[in-house]
């Protein structure tokens, strides 16, 4: 079971990096005069390379180990803070951005694919609910530290920001190096994986995995424009100062806390979880744009919690589905997916709200929330 420990430690870093990270990462490039179109284009470059890297890394992790790949991932996340913090110009953010991005991927499919391996095969099943959920608990509680300690660095020395990163990286490194490989069906030594084609049609050829890969893809239509935007409409609109997004925020993680365990429960029904977790979102946008003050916080808090409650059913799901010996390899497919829908919904969020206001994009989201559930049961259907 020291895998399992070990995941969510290693989990729980990379979150508290992502909310160290996430708060001010516009403020930290504009600090060394990045003009906000440069800042569109780092972002732009960064899910780049997770799109082109994401499929490569998860074949790597397969064949030569995911303890290997893990420990890469967490060595070129020091290197990409060590750029940032020695080459503060936009070509240096240009390269530590795309280091970043390939340890990424490097992490993405490998821990989780390691994690779920070490679980006994005849208990795999019924306990991969709680895994995801004690995840998606352990994350959510180290996303909130971490914007509360990048929140200080900004008032503090914004400049600094990347050594907690690089620290928290450099512990995310020594832990990993406790992996242990596991040798799986049809491996041919202890720790390597001997058959790892990249079966790219057996993501498709089910129902329930065609629907899940689909909501992955869509979903980004819903989540992009509330995560680019929210800020502005309860700044711009609702009239609500910046020192108070923060606490929104956590109200959210905080509920997610809360109910993740809970949740768990349902994991068995995944068209009626969606369903009803989508139910919730589009209530929730709808509130935040339409609604007077108390209601519309109340709203973006649902939304901000439920989004989160998404992830760990589908991880449940996908890890059922996938073989070991490609398990890195599908769900590096299955983030490279995401990706892919997280670019193209950027750029039609701005053009929406360049285009029809903020509030408009709202409804669009909230209209995306509604429609995913019959997209989810119709890709179903019609695939099995």
């Amino acid at each position: 079971m020291r895998n399992i420990k070990l995941f969510y430690t290693l989990e729980t870093g990379l979150s508290l990096i992502t909310g160290i990270i996430l708060p001010v990462y516009v403020l930290y490039f504009r600090l060394f005069d990045i003009t906000l179109f440069e800042v569109a284009i780092l972002s732009a470059v960064f899910e780049a390379t997770i799109i082109i890297f994401e499929i490569p890394t998860g074949r790597f992790a397969d064949r030569y180990g995911r303890k290997l790949s893990t420990i890469i991932g967490f060595a070129l996340y020091i290197l990409a803070a060590l750029v940032f913090l020695n080459y503060r110009d936009f070509t240096g953010f240009l390269i530590a951005e795309m280091i970043f991005g390939i340890g990424d991927t490097f992490i993405s499919g490998a821990l989780e694919a390691l994690a779920v391996d070490s679980i006994p095969e005849n208990e795999r099943h019924d306990r991969l609910p709680a895994l995801f959920a004690r995840r998606t608990t352990f994350k959510t509680a180290a996303m909130l530290v971490g914007m509360l300690l990048g929140g200080m660095m900004a008032g503090v020395k914004l400049s600094l920001l990347f050594v907690p990163v690089m620290a928290v990286a450099g512990i995310g490194l020594g832990v990993s190096l406790f992996l242990v490989n596991i040798r799986t069906a049809t491996s041919a030594k202890d720790d390597v994986p001997a058959d790892v084609n990249f079966p790219i049609r057996s993501i498709f050829s089910g129902g329930i995995m065609t629907a899940l890969f689909a909501v992955g893809l869509l979903s980004n239509f819903v989540y992009e424009p509330v995560d680019q935007f929210w800020q502005v409409l309860f700044s711009e609109i609702k009239n609500i100062g910046g020192e108070y997004f923060g606490l929104i925020t956590a109200a959210g993680m905080i509920l997610v806390v809360i109910t993740a365990s809970l949740s768990k429960k349902l994991y068995s029904k995944p068209g009626l979880y969606l369903f009803g977790a989508f139910i919730l979102i589009a209530a929730g946008l709808l509130a935040a744009v339409k609604m007077d003050l108390y209601p519309a916080l109340a709203g973006i808090i649902v939304y901000f919690a439920v989004k989160e409650l998404i992830r760990p059913l589908i991880s449940t799901h996908l890890n059922r589905h996938f073989k070991s010996a490609n398990r890195a390899t599908m769900l590096s497919a299955y983030n490279m997916i995401c990706s892919i829908g997280e670019v193209a919904a950027a750029v039609l969020a701005g053009f929406l709200a360049a285009n029809y206001g903020i509030k408009f994009l709202f409804v669009f989201s909230a209209t995306g929330a509604l429609a995913l559930p019959v997209v989810y049961n119709a890709v179903k259907t019609a695939k099995s």
